[in-house]
């Protein structure tokens, strides 16, 4: 295979060379050879053939690749076939032709938009949609969840009636009409007006987003922002916290985890230097006592560490991977089926279970491993701090640290585990947040990221999963370790790289608004030649490369653990590339840029993530927030005619008509009433 090596820019060229029998690949440059003028049904025609092969052998290759050339055409990567290479140029932000902001966005949302239009062609989805918005009795009446979708015609004239009143009395009314209430949706939990369950009626209104909905590995609270003076409590908007992601570049630099960044801070002042340092020992301090130890050191080696002990540590984990490896192929060998398929090797520790014994389970290999892995590293780092009298003379010290080889990875030792500290259980990232018809043309989406700052979010995520038992944190302990949940950091990531009108300007300053500190939605930086992941890629597709994961005949795919580090979903997709004689980074690198935002809870925020303060500050209340954006938003935009006229287009037809759609993607209405 021959990749590009600056394949990373946008507009680079990629070329892949699939390892497909003889046969398999005629058939494939057969569909993929049409020259300079690609017809509009060539995905079509791709995935029609995918649908053609079982799941097996060259067939699965041939399908697989069918699938990811579909996707990457759909999302407008350029595709060409040579003799032995089929060569793809990922789009870039911009393209010839493209004038505005809007038309970017307009190009990304559309290609977006082809794997949620097939999603809601399959069956299980149009089942939802139809047991959802079908009448059903529930609670003495029937409902449905076009229930809680407001009527935009009926709250225009609402409107229409206030713009007439005077200034001082507008906000009394508008608060009468429309009063957010932040509703989070736990297991179980039903709607109190329509008999729904609140997850599946977020679920409902998450289908209707620009791209096609997918579960995701870790933290998952969804929420609902409902207006609780209109009948049945219509759904203003709705948003995911989920797990942050382990690294962001613009996130890390922002808050001082990259050591370049935290350098920079250090120099110009923004740190005091006895401060700072004692943050980075005290790090390493918590970092070594959160170890299971005693099997691998003495007391005295943890008080007093030196590089021999560093180095026995990185012997025993070597000594720890190899025999997890021979286990490993045992299990392969021992577990493997007649199809070649084998049960994944998952350990003792399945779930969160109150009868796990911690310290056997960290003597499992593969904690053996990261165990005396870990504490090498720390143990190096505390031993160069110590020869340095970081704690006796932190000016001198740290400018000793920062310009040495040694020091810098020791800086970069304890900066790693201030970064995993506070991803643990300090930050979460707004994975899904807007507002729907008809909220949407009253600026709700800026509503629902302000409501996500406040005290009732703040305190339900605390509740969910403050003092859970950590099952990897606690493998590495050997006993039970729980983490508090105060959130501290919200960050978020903009789909089209050119700016997001949801959260540009979006602040409220606590002079104005009576509040205890400022509420800011911030651009924290930019990457220029996009990250790595798979929105890119449908649903399908990852499964027939997860699939291809599955077949490979050796024992690294059955290496299916939590605790191994990056998902075993994304494994198994990088695996599967990798099968096929693909770069997987080639792939998944989405060639997109991105803009990153963040709001910092409390103010001195980033300084307590760096161990730097420890502010406490009450969070403002849902009631607070909602009146400060109706001052500041709401009601100037009712006053706008256009933004009346488009709410009197909106509500459940509108919401419905966007569910669905026939086989030739037109959208259609059903005809029974609602």
């Amino acid at each position: 295979m021959s990749t590009d090596k600056s394949f990373f820019g946008p507009g680079r060229t990629r070329a892949f060379s699939p390892f497909l029998a003889p046969d398999e690949r005629r058939k494939l440059h057969d569909v993929l050879n049409i020259g300079s003028g690609m017809p509009p049904s060539f995905v079509d025609e791709l995935r029609a053939l995918a649908r053609k092969f079982i799941d097996d052998g060259d067939s699965l290759k041939l399908r697989t690749v069918c699938l990811l050339v579909a996707d990457l055409c759909e999302q407008g990567w350029q595709v060409a076939v040579e003799q032995e290479r089929i060569t793809f140029q990922p789009p870039g932000i911009a393209r010839a032709g493209e004038q505005t902001i809007d038309d970017v966005k307009a190009r990304v949302r559309t290609t977006l938009q082809s794997a949620r239009l097939r999603q809601l062609k399959e069956p299980s989805v149009t089942q939802f949609l139809a047991r959802m918005e079908r009448r059903t009795l529930r609670g003495g009446r029937r409902t449905s969840v076009l229930d809680l979708i407001d009527d935009g015609r009926s709250l225009a004239e609402e409107l229409t009636l206030i713009n007439k009143l005077p200034d001082h009395e507008r906000e009394v009314v508008l608060s009468r009409l429309v009063d957010p209430v932040v509703e989070v949706c736990e297991s179980g939990a039903k709607c109190s007006d329509t008999g729904l369950t609140l997850i599946d009626i977020w679920r409902y209104f998450r289908h209707t987003w620009a791209h096609e909905y997918r579960p995701i590995p870790g933290r998952q609270m969804l929420v609902l922002i409902r207006n609780a003076a209109r009948p049945n409590r219509p759904v203003m908007g709705i948003a995911m916290l989920s797990s942050p992601v382990m690294r962001l570049a613009a996130r890390d630099r922002w808050i001082g985890w990259l050591r370049e960044s935290a350098e920079e801070r250090f120099r110009r002042g923004d740190w005091q230097a006895d401060t700072f340092a004692a943050s980075l020992v005290q790090r390493l301090e918590d970092s070594i006592q959160a170890i299971r130890w005693d099997d691998l050191a003495t007391s005295e080696e943890i008080a007093n560490p030196t590089d021999t002990v560093a180095m026995r540590l990185e012997q025993r984990a070597a000594g720890a991977a190899y025999a997890r490896e021979l286990q490993l192929k045992e299990h392969y060998e021992q577990h493997r089926s007649d199809n070649g398929k084998v049960r994944p090797h998952r350990g003792q520790v399945k779930s969160k279970v109150a009868d796990v014994d911690w310290m056997a389970a960290s003597e499992d290999l593969l904690f053996v491993r990261k165990r005396a892995e870990s504490l090498s590293q720390l143990l190096s780092a505390k031993a160069v701090f110590a020869r340095a009298g970081l704690l006796i003379r932190p000016q001198e010290a740290l400018d000793e640290l920062f310009g040495s080889r040694d020091g810098q990875k020791a800086l970069d030792t304890a900066l790693t585990e201030l970064r995993k500290a506070g991803l643990s259980s300090e930050i979460a990232d707004v994975s899904i947040c807007g507002a729907i018809h008809p909220y949407n043309e009253l600026l709700g989406g800026k509503l629902v990221a302000l409501l996500l700052t406040s005290k009732e979010v703040r305190d339900a995520y605390t509740v969910r999963y403050g003092n859970q038992t950590s099952v990897i944190a606690s493998q590495m302990a050997g006993r039970a370790v729980s983490k508090p949940a105060t959130l501290r950091v919200l960050t978020t990531t903009s789909l089209y790289g050119v700016g997001s009108s949801q959260y540009n300007r979006l602040s409220l300053r606590a002079r104005e608004n009576d509040l205890d500190y400022d509420v800011v939605w911030s651009a924290i930086g930019k990457s220029l030649t996009g990250g790595f992941g798979t929105l890119h890629l449908g649903g399908e597709t990852t499964q027939a490369l997860r699939s291809m994961a599955i077949t490979r005949h050796d024992s690294r795919r059955v290496n299916n653990r939590f605790g191994e580090g990056t998902s075993p979903r994304l494994r198994q997709i990088r695996e599967g590339l990798d099968a096929l004689g693909l770069k997987s980074d080639a792939i998944l690198h989405h060639a997109t840029p991105r803009l990153f935002y963040a709001c910092e809870l409390v103010p001195g925020a980033r300084d307590a993530l760096m161990g730097l303060a420890k502010p406490t500050f009450d969070a403002p209340t849902a009631a607070e927030l909602a009146q400060a954006w109706r001052r500041r938003w709401l009601s100037n935009r009712t006053r706008r005619e256009e933004t009346l006229q488009a709410l009197s287009r909106l509500g459940p037809t509108s919401v419905r008509a966007s569910l669905h759609a026939d086989h030739s993607g037109q959208f259609w209405l059903p005809i029974d009433n609602f």
